[in-house]
Parts: C-alpha cells; structure tokens; sequence
C-alpha cells in the first residue's frame, strides 16, 4: 500500500513538475512579450514626442503665416483706399483740366475778336487818315 501511495505521489509530482515547467515556460513567454510591449511602448512614446514637436513647429509657422497674411490684407485695404483717393484725385484733376481748356478756348476766342477788332480799328484809321 505504502508502494502504491509512493507511486501516486510520484506521479503527482511528475505532473506538478510538467506543470512547473509549463508554467515556468509560459512565464518566459509572457516576460518576452512584456519586454516587446515595453519595448513598443518606448518606441510609440519617441515617436509622439516627435509628432508634438512637429506640431509645435506647424503651430509657429501657421501664427507667422496668419500674422503675414494679416499684414497682407491690411496693405492691400491700404492700397485700395490710395487707388480710391487717386481716382478721386484724377477725376477732380480731369474736371478741372476741362475748365481750364475751356477758360483758355474762351481766352482764345476773346483774344481773336479783340484782334479782329484791331485790325478793324486800324482800317478804319487808316481809312481815315
């Protein structure tokens, strides 16, 4: 009976060793795919900083693009209102080019009467004379 009960415990514990060892096993296992997971996980870890540092980057250079286009528009509002001005400023200049040419043909034309009229006069003097 003593044999019988040896070689159950004998088997149990060759079972508990086949146990051990699978357990053992599957820990490395698990130890393995920790250290990659670990091992990923600082990978993953490096490349968001760098996706952040880009980000940062990208975030400055879109401030600097807004700041320039900022400034853009507002020499363009600038221009626009110096080319409303200068229209204004040929229209007025225009209309007073108008007048004159106008005060200088009717200068002109008073110019020639008071010629014809001399020479009128001067026949008459002579006429006269």
């Amino acid at each position: 009976e003593n044999s019988t009960q040896i070689e159950g415990l004998h088997t149990d514990l060759c079972t508990v060793k086949e146990q051990n060892v699978a357990i053992l096993a599957d820990r490395d296992s698990v130890q393995n795919e920790r250290d990659g997971l670990e091992s990923e996980t600082s990978n993953l870890r490096e490349e968001l900083a760098s996706i952040k540092s880009s980000l940062a980057s990208s975030s400055d250079q879109v401030a600097t693009l807004t700041v320039e286009r900022d400034k853009s528009v507002k020499l363009n509002e600038d221009l626009s209102s110096d080319i409303g001005s200068a229209k204004s400023e040929l229209v007025s200049a225009e209309e007073k080019n108008e007048q004159l040419t106008q005060a200088f043909e009717e200068h002109l034309k008073q110019m020639r009467t008071l010629e014809s009229d001399l020479c009128t006069m001067k026949e008459e003097k002579g006429v006269l004379a």
